[in-house]
């Protein structure tokens, strides 16, 4: 087939590009990628720049909401459990909007699909998605909308707007105190005859690592001399990756407490993996652990909270025991603007005093 200049493949079909001074717009044209397809799609290229060049602006109809979905996923780096799980949002989620021209969403036309997530209903049996989980959800859309914006076929972002409204009654995290902390430790580790559930939540606390970040740690991971966790890979969904959640790879402290039960824990000949199976095997999953923590908090009387708090608890004892914020944040895996926003009440705890007698001393 003969090439065109400016002229290319995407989903079998024609996608044109060309310059509008430091811009190079795209636009993906309903014309099959054939000889006589490309041919017309070179001419309505041709046409665009002559109108351009021309002071006239007629980029035709904005593409949809779908084609720039795919568009974004072809042309962004992003991990692959990333893309799956930003890809599975998007068809299950938006699936409604894949058919509209992007210009013609509206905020009004996104309350009802994804507000309604957020409720429950005892009669229907509805079960409510957590506001973080939505948020994510609505997260996906807003880039499919910002890729819409600095291509000009819109000026705002109706995804955004909602996200901006539902963090607003977004529920703060709930950490365990100290005393919490160290009786659920105290019941799983008497209510298990095999301690593995003991030790992953003992890392959580104490290290403050993510569920698949822990599963997928091997004891080459383990700097024992300079008491060091190196973070570089995760287990999702059964599923061993070489990468974690964020794509960055950390070192993260190990508490002497964590590294005592190290010390006592046996290493498998089959297997690598610190947390193994009564088989020798490395986990694919933490269900059962989840299970055996509501277990422990039953027994022990403690306020039901998600298992994820343990991350948190690690978090929020690190800053009440005066470390700073942005060393924690490197360490637990976030960034800056993600890890002051979360724990935004625990960065600033106890500091009114020491800032307001600084305050006082300008001159």
């Amino acid at each position: 087939m003969v090439k065109f200049e400016g002229v290319d493949l995407f989903r079998g079909k024609c996608r044109i590009r060309w310059s509008e001074g430091k811009r190079r717009p795209a636009l993906i044209l309903d014309i099959p990628y054939t000889p006589t397809g490309v041919k017309r799609a070179y001419k309505i290229r041709q046409s665009i720049i002559k109108q351009y060049q021309a002071g006239i602006i007629d980029r035709g109809p904005a593409p949809t909401f779908g084609e720039l979905a795919q568009l974004r996923l072809d042309t962004t780096v992003m991990a692959p459990e990333t893309k799956r799980y930003t890809k599975r949002n998007l068809n299950k989620h938006w699936l409604h909007f894949f058919d509209v021209p992007i210009d013609q969403i509206q905020y009004s036309d996104l309350l009802m699909p994804f507000k309604s997530l957020l409720l429950f209903s005892k009669d229907n049996q509805i079960v409510p998605l957590d506001p973080t989980t939505v948020i994510q959800i609505l997260s996906n859309g807003s880039a499919v909308f910002r890729l819409a914006i600095k291509s000009k076929w819109r000026t705002d972002n109706p995804a955004l707007e909602l996200m901006r409204e539902i963090e607003t009654t977004h529920k703060p995290i709930d950490p365990f105190t100290k005393e919490e902390r160290d009786a659920i430790l105290r019941s799983l580790k008497l209510n298990q005859v095999y301690q593995t559930p003991y030790l992953f939540y003992a890392i959580r606390f104490y290290c403050g690592l993510r569920p698949s970040e822990v599963l997928a740690l091997t004891w080459a991971d383990y700097d024992h001399k300079n008491s060091k966790f190196l973070i570089t890979k995760s287990t999702v969904r059964g599923k061993h990756r070489a990468q974690t959640k964020t794509g960055v790879n950390r070192e993260v402290p190990v508490h002497p407490f964590v590294k005592a039960l190290l010390k006592k824990t046996p290493r498998q000949l089959k297997d690598s993996h610190i947390l193994t199976t009564k088989f020798g095997n490395g986990f694919t999953d933490y269900t059962n652990f989840s299970e055996m923590f509501v277990r422990a908090m039953e027994r022990e009387e403690v306020r039901y909270r998600s298992p994820y708090n343990a991350r948190h608890t690690c978090a929020t004892m690190m800053l009440e025991a005066g470390m700073e914020a942005v060393y924690c944040a490197q360490a637990l895996g976030h960034s800056p603007q993600m890890f002051f926003k979360t724990y935004a009440k625990w960065t600033n705890a106890d500091k009114s005093a020491a800032q307001e007698k600084i305050w006082a001393s300008i001159l």
